[in-house]
């Protein structure tokens, strides 16, 4: 080989070598190669103009995951640094971004501090891929739809404030940008009660079974097994705006709505629920009633007027109602004007087609969630104006039941040929195809969801830490699905990306652990040791018993501790197992007992996992 073709076959050998397209989730659009490679310096630095406000919002979350130091263009170049420049016009998607990666630097820049943003997001994952190192090279990339979501449900159960921060984290990381919180719900099958045969039976079960998430400034409202303060609901929008994620407070209005009819059971809906059992009037309002509007605008006004619903998105529920269909379509329209003169846009789940009728309801301004083909025609909705949103039950809905079955209402999503065929465009179910253009401009996007209808009664005891490795892969596929119309991997090998990057995420199941204290009782509680997710009793509060706190609700073992007494306490967590064992100490006869199958304050035998997360 002479000498010139042997130096044009070692850069061919180093491009291949160097130039790989990056992995990333969801997949870069654009990639050109050039050879060689950067490298992370030891004390990274990120360049950028410091008195954007919001670009510098964003930077310094990506300051703090690099550890790295936030300077002005100003100051003296350094080889190794990573450059951040908004500049509007420079591509015509506001989240997009253009990313040159050489030797000595990287500059991403964008239309937009939310592109600039997302470009870092690009840079995270490879750097945890392949040791802070990226191939060079120059990459144009952006979103195909505007709205890429997670639903996920906190109002039939509650969770711990840390796991909804984890949620933020998993949609930033994919460039989610909607994260929608279903705030207010009630436990889905009313009339399973022993004890509920009418809707004011229903009324009189525990707070938990119908309960409203955050706090209100109405007397009985509030659920009792955990709501968010309004100081914690503001932190986490202004959290998740920082990371670029839009939450999207949720209250479920006429329907799921038993938490404000126990308030006011005047305004209990006194109609026929038709073929639905007589006590699902117990979580509707009554729309004929000329109070429940003000009532219902005055719940709505009071998180708005103060500031606590800050993002541009509020959604109203309007799903399942079983009453009056003109009731129905005047009350929707009269609630969606209200939250649009209040200056947001509000998000409604389409119902229009099982509510037909001649009221009209309001177009403009708003966008609808197409939940089920039953209750909405995605193209009767789009020929009528509607911004629409697929969140379409048949593919993207779960609810955890700790089974491992998957399809729709299952434990988990069929994530495969969801990755391999299916497009936001794609509205089919039960052999009904009501499909649209996947590029239709009225088309936003889509969004997958968990609803905990398995909670309080037919609770399997899962935790908010169970969910995270079902949630991370799901979020990973609709944030593919939303941002690029192509896949760059097979999807055996992209579940192989998301699997490794379940360690950056926190999103391993929580792994077998033990506590032990000695406590001598007395008088009192005897919390051992708590966190938001989890607390250990030695004295519960519900029943006196050994037992422990695990969001919002308390479990208890089969044992009572002498007051008086001193005792070695074991805590352990295995394979969704909880047990304690129990030492009396002082006494060299006594044996050590273990105590496990802990049970429930309400209704114990429904419970079949017990993880419990790790105490920090």
């Amino acid at each position: 080989m002479n000498k010139c073709l042997f130096s044009a076959f070692l850069l061919f050998v180093a491009m291949v070598s160097f130039a790989a397209k990056p992995e990333v989730i969801p997949n870069l659009r654009q990639w050109t190669d050039a050879p060689a490679s950067y490298t992370l310096p030891e004390r990274p630095r990120l360049v950028f103009d410091l008195t954007n406000t919001q670009l510098r919002t964003h930077a310094e979350i990506f300051a703090k995951e690099l550890q790295a130091s936030c300077v002005s263009p100003e100051a003296p170049a350094q080889p190794g640094d990573i450059r951040l420049k908004v500049q509007p016009g420079v591509l015509e998607n506001p989240e997009g971004y253009r990313l040159e990666v050489t030797p000595n630097a990287i500059t991403i820049t964008a239309p937009t501090p939310l592109g600039a943003f997302w470009g870092t997001r690009t840079l995270l994952q490879v750097f945890h891929k392949q040791a802070n190192t990226f191939p060079c090279g120059t990459a144009i990339d952006w979103p195909q739809y505007p709205v890429r979501g997670f639903m996920f449900d906190c109002g039939r159960k509650p969770f711990a404030y840390s796991t909804i921060e984890t949620l933020i984290q998993h949609c930033a990381y994919y460039k989610l940008n909607d994260l929608k919180l279903h705030l207010t719900d009630n436990y889905i099958w009313l009339h399973n009660y022993p004890t509920v045969k009418t809707a004011t039976d229903a009324l009189k079960l525990e707070p938990s079974a119908g309960a409203f998430r955050l706090e209100s400034s109405l007397p009985g409202l509030s659920a009792t097994d955990g709501a968010f303060t309004k100081a914690e609901f503001k932190a986490l929008v202004e959290k998740a705006a920082a990371m670029g994620v839009q939450i999207v407070p949720e209250i479920d209005v006429p329907g799921h709505a038993l938490a404000m009819v126990r308030i006011r059971p005047d305004l209990m809906y006194k109609g026929s629920v038709g073929k639905k059992h007589d006590c699902e009037r117990a979580a509707m309002l009554d729309l004929s009633n000329p109070e429940t509007l003000p009532f219902v605008t005055k719940i709505f006004d009071e998180y708005i007027d103060e500031g606590i619903f800050s993002n541009a998105v509020i959604h109203i529920g309007t799903d399942e109602y079983y009453g009056d269909a003109e009731e129905y379509r005047a009350f929707t329209d009269q609630l969606l004007k209200h939250i649009i003169a209040k200056g947001k846009t509000p998000r409604f789940w389409g119902s229009l087609r099982a509510k037909k009728g001649k009221t009209p309801v309001v177009v403009k301004g708003t966008q609808m969630h197409i939940w089920s083909l039953d209750w909405q025609d995605p193209r009767q909705a789009i020929a009528e104006g509607y911004d629409i949103i697929n969140i379409l039950d048949a593919n993207a809905y779960v609810v955890p039941n700790g089974t491992g079955n998957i399809g729709a209402y299952g434990d988990d999503l069929n994530t495969k040929p969801i990755y391999e065929t299916w497009t936001p465009g794609n509205f089919k179910k039960h052999g009904h195809d009501w499909s649209i253009d996947p590029n239709h401009p009225r088309l936003l996007g889509a969004a997958w969801a968990v609803w905990n209808d398995n909670s309080f009664m037919t609770d399997p005891g899962l935790c908010g830490r169970d969910l995270l490795p079902m949630i991370q892969k799901n979020c990973a596929v609709f944030a593919q699905k939303t941002w690029s119309p192509t896949n760059d991997a097979p999807y055996g090998a992209f579940l192989k990306m998301v699997q490794a990057q379940a360690p950056f995420l926190g999103t391993t199941p929580p792994s077998a652990w033990e506590r032990t204290f000695t406590v001598t009782v007395q008088a009192g509680l005897h919390c051992l040791d708590a966190s938001d997710e989890l607390a250990l009793y030695a004295v519960t509060p519900h029943d006196g018993k050994v037992g422990f706190r695990r969001e919002g609700a308390y479990y208890s073992f089969d044992v009572t501790l002498e007051c008086g007494k001193q005792y070695e306490l074991t805590f352990a967590s295995k394979d969704r197992k909880a047990s304690v064992t129990v030492r009396p100490l002082g006494d060299a006869q006594a044996k050590p007992t273990t105590y496990d199958a802990p049970q429930r304050q309400y209704f114990p035998a429904s419970c079949r996992y017990f993880t419990l997360p790790p105490l920090n």
